[in-house]
């Protein structure tokens, strides 16, 4: 019980000093208000949480500001912040430099600084941040209150605020659809076309010309099936085609194409040998004729 409690003491003891040690330490922080020629106007040395109120400083004046931070681990970053009193509650964020060593300062113009200092007089809230990567808890200290008094001439033009509020509604027009031509155009035109076909049947029928090919493939199932096949297989190319003129996307298409295309290639292979055939054998036997 004694090794528990002693080992208990030990760790709230750690505890206690990383908690100590994940706090910033700020010490010397002091606040000048000088004139452009370098005399000193106001000279405040604060420490937390004394707050300074009534100070002001004329447009030309510069705002000097040093501290020294005692912990090891140095700040990524410490700043001022001045947020004006007024209705637009506008922020001006200036950054500290701080050495090695631990002291940081900068020196602010209000003449050469951010224009919002321009924008007339006005009373501003200084807050004093420090913060860093390695201690959690950032530093906070509400320095006081100043104010900073306009330029007495060419003061600076406040931009005009920025009113956010709904749009009207975007109404989308589309192009209408075309207009499709007549029926009855359609209809003759279609059978135009269809004509000269059936003027083509009409005198091979009056002519007496035979399908010898066709004939003789009646004669030998094997070959008639490959034929059958394969005019079939070029139909169904053409049907996807008109398919995909129509309403079928690419990706369809393209596997009812790589289907239809190896049954067109292995079947009109056999066809054309098929006729390859038949056309040797009618040379051979028209030789023989001769002879």
């Amino acid at each position: 019980m004694a090794k528990f409690r002693s080992l208990l003491l030990v760790t709230l003891l750690a505890s206690l000093s990383t908690a100590i040690a994940e706090s910033w330490k700020v010490q010397n922080i002091n606040l000048i208000i000088a004139a452009p020629g370098g005399n000193k106007k106001a000279e405040h040395k604060l420490e937390y949480p004394y707050a300074v109120e009534n100070i002001t400083a004329d447009s030309t004046d510069v705002f000097k500001f040093s501290f020294k931070i005692e912990n090891k681990e140095k700040p990524h970053q410490a700043m001022v912040v001045f947020q004006s009193q007024d209705e637009f509650q506008d922020e001006i964020m200036v950054a500290a430099s701080v050495k090695s060593s631990g002291k940081g300062r900068f020196d602010l113009s209000f003449n050469k600084a951010d224009a919002k200092f321009k924008y007339g007089t006005r009373k501003y809230t200084m807050t004093f941040l420090v913060g860093g990567p390695k201690i959690e808890e950032p530093y906070k200290y509400t320095l006081g209150n100043i104010e900073v008094k306009g330029p007495s001439s060419n003061p600076a033009t406040r931009p005009a605020r920025l009113h956010y509020q709904a749009q009207p509604e975007i109404h989308h027009q589309f192009r209408p659809d075309q207009k499709l031509i007549n029926t009855a155009i359609s209809g003759l035109f279609t059978f135009l076309v269809l004509t000269p076909f059936a003027v083509l049947f009409f005198l091979w029928n009056k002519l007496g010309i035979k399908f010898e090919p066709l004939q003789a493939m009646a004669s030998k199932p094997f070959d008639l099936i490959n034929a059958v096949v394969f005019f079939g297989s070029i139909a169904g190319i053409e049907l996807v085609f008109y398919n995909y003129w129509t309403h079928v996307t690419l990706f369809p298409v393209l596997q009812a194409l790589g289907g239809l295309s190896v049954v067109a290639f292995i079947s009109g292979r056999y066809v054309l040998s098929a006729v390859q055939t038949r056309r040797l054998q009618r040379t051979a036997g028209s030789a023989k004729k001769e002879l």
